[in-house]
């Protein structure tokens, strides 16, 4: 699922630096709204020590309902 929603650390150099390759084949930080249909209502990509205030993804469910 990380690499069909493109949240993957996929790149192959990641794995020859020593710095990153904790990270390699790793999904990165993600959170994804997908509603009844299938569609994605909300998407958000962070660096590995980001938050999304919990009000904006609940205001996209309100938003669904």
């Amino acid at each position: 699922m990380a690499r069909a929603y493109g949240v993957l650390n996929d790149d192959p150099a990641m794995a020859k630096d020593a710095k990153t390759i904790g990270s390699y084949l790793r999904a990165k930080r993600s959170w994804f709204v997908v509603d009844k249909d299938g569609v994605i209502r909300y998407a958000r990509v962070t660096d590995p020590r980001g938050l999304v205030p919990n009000d904006e993804i609940l205001d996209v469910l309100a938003k669904l309902k």
